[in-house]
């Protein structure tokens, strides 16, 4: 498993770098999907061993409530914006520009995205859609980390 300190480090310094997000995905046709428009991008700073990804969640009310399996984390970089993110209903966390959360494999995350959210996603193991689970918002545990998460 990679050690995801180096991981979020590496990431980080090559993200401050990004001027322009928008200008990155330009002809990358995004999936549409529980956390609004992905762009796949393919990997800018050669490590084979991790995904990149920027999430538009700008017109997203809330995230598909999911996790990741098979020891796939999932890492977030606030390029743009504002939200909340619940990790496991326990670990809420304000979301704005030059934040990094880590999401641990098996457990569920949900966001709540505020004005303008887009993030950089990187995901190690690259990211396997196997690997995604989604879960419904109706699932106990689940209903109450998004009413935890809106009342924050």
């Amino acid at each position: 498993m990679a050690d995801i300190n180096e991981v979020m480090e590496v990431w980080g310094d090559y993200i401050s770098t990004i001027d322009d997000w928008e200008l990155m995905v330009k002809g990358i046709e995004p999936k549409v999907g529980g956390c609004g428009l992905v762009y796949e991008v393919p990997n800018p700073i050669d490590r084979p061993q991790e995904s990149f990804a920027i999430a538009d969640m700008r017109q997203l009310e809330l995230s598909e409530p999911h996790s990741h399996a098979n020891g796939e984390v999932e890492i977030y970089f606030i390029i743009a914006g504002v939200g909340k993110i619940a990790v496991e209903g326990e670990n809420i966390q304000d979301l704005s520009p030059g934040a990094r959360i880590y999401t641990p494999s098996g457990k569920f995350h949900i966001t709540l995205p505020g004005e303008g959210l887009v993030m950089a996603v990187v995901n190690t193991p690259p990211f396997n859609l196997d690997n995604y689970i989604p879960l419904s918002p109706d699932e106990e545990s689940v209903a109450s980390a998004i009413t935890d998460l809106k009342a924050a």
